[in-house]
């Protein structure tokens, strides 16, 4: 932890999450989903690859953004702290 009381390490590691288009695409859906993606949906939905897919996911759950339950075979995303990610990538946006 720095002087300022920042988490470095945790906030690189969701910046590089939040860095990649198809991570951010990811993350919108979930957000305004109605119902549960499972991570081959999502595939689908986004024309990515399943490896693909599996490594954002994965790199997002990392960085404590998504959660993922387990439904049978089936690995389904959600995102953990709506509210709190909105807001913060609207005050990203405000940034600049």
């Amino acid at each position: 932890m720095s002087q300022s009381g920042l988490d470095e390490n945790k906030i690189i590691t969701i910046t590089k999450a939040l860095s990649h288009r198809d991570r951010l695409r990811i993350i919108k859906i979930l957000m305004e989903a109605e119902k549960p993606f499972h991570i081959k949906a999502l595939t689908e939905l986004l024309k990515i690859d399943y490896p693909s897919m599996y490594k954002h996911i994965k790199m997002l759950e990392k960085s404590g953004i998504v959660g993922i339950f387990v439904v049978g075979r089936s690995r389904v995303p959600y995102i953990k702290k709506k509210e709190e990610l909105k807001k913060l990538l609207d005050d990203l946006v405000k940034l600049t």
